[in-house]
């Protein structure tokens, strides 16, 4: 396996945003979308980068995916929603208690069976009380681990056996057996090292990783070992996904959040999501049976 060529970083979309997450590609619109999760924003862009609309959801909306059918399953601070296609709420079809006041949901993707998978994160002292949660098509849902700190990048194996799950606060990526009954196993440490935050994996069985903080994406093997960084020109690097007409562009989100006017002044593309060409590809998202 070699490493993956990658052409010139350029700006998809000069979004400015506070805190842009959740990228996902709709490969039948050629369409990109992601989640302004401060301003509650979801944002849809054509093909070219041009924003197309920024839908109202009450924020924090930390996540969303793909709904069966048409609209989007989304996380907000303490609930689970389901929308129509335009991303208006239809209703709430889950709620969880978090451990504390200054928590709440991050991460979601959609397993390949169909489950909604949503992390929390502790905004205010970072202690591992943080937890993942499975969420069923009729709102079940199922506490599948705690003891996170922040909850990020997920993904899964070709066949849905291996689950891949990111704990930023402890700059680490692990892995756990996984299937269709949706029960997790043991986590073990997969990459370590860096503030690893959103995940992607391509079609040569790689994983892409954004490092918040460090302005840079890492590629890595199989087996977890690195195999090329790509250099950003913003340092708050966030969601990771692929997308384009091929699924060979890899697109990444960045934030302006936590950066001083004079960080900004400097790094101007914060705020923006980025494209990168590959000479790899990537899978469609999963869907929400729901």
């Amino acid at each position: 396996m070699s490493s993956a060529t990658t052409g010139p970083v350029t700006v998809f979309s000069d979004a400015r945003a506070v805190l842009a997450e959740s990228i996902v590609w709709d490969p039948a619109s050629e369409r990109l979308r992601w989640t302004d999760i401060t301003l509650g924003t979801l944002n849809t862009a054509d093909a070219h980068g041009t924003i197309l609309s920024s839908v109202p959801l009450p924020p924090p909306l930390a996540s969303f995916q793909p709904r069966a059918g048409g609209g989007f399953v989304a996380a907000l601070g303490d609930t689970i929603v389901v929308t129509d296609p335009d991303g208006a709420v239809e209703r709430e079809i889950a709620r969880v208690e978090h451990a504390m006041d200054g928590m709440r949901f991050n991460e979601g993707k959609c397993d390949p069976f169909g489950r909604f998978l949503v992390g929390s994160m502790n905004l205010t002292t970072g202690e591992p009380d943080a937890a993942l949660y499975s969420v069923e098509a009729d709102g079940t849902t199922r506490l599948l681990r705690g003891g996170f700190g922040v909850t990020n990048g997920i993904e899964w194996s070709d066949d849905g056996t291996v689950m891949y799950v990111t704990d930023t606060s402890a700059s680490t990526v692990y892995r756990a057996s996984y299937g269709p009954d949706g029960e997790l196993g043991e986590l073990q440490p997969f990459i370590v090292g860096a503030a690893h935050d959103g995940l992607v994996r391509d079609d040569e069985g790689c994983f892409w990783s954004a490092v918040y903080g460090g302005g840079r994406v890492e590629r890595y093997s199989p087996d977890g070992s690195h195999l090329e960084t790509v250099e950003l020109s913003a340092p708050n690097v966030t969601s990771v996904a692929f997308g384009g007409p091929d699924m060979s562009t890899l697109f990444v989100g960045t934030a302006r959040e936590n950066l001083t006017e004079e960080q900004l002044e400097q790094s101007p593309q914060s705020g923006a999501v980025l494209a990168v060409p590959t000479r790899v590809h990537g899978f469609p998202a999963n869907t929400f049976s729901g």
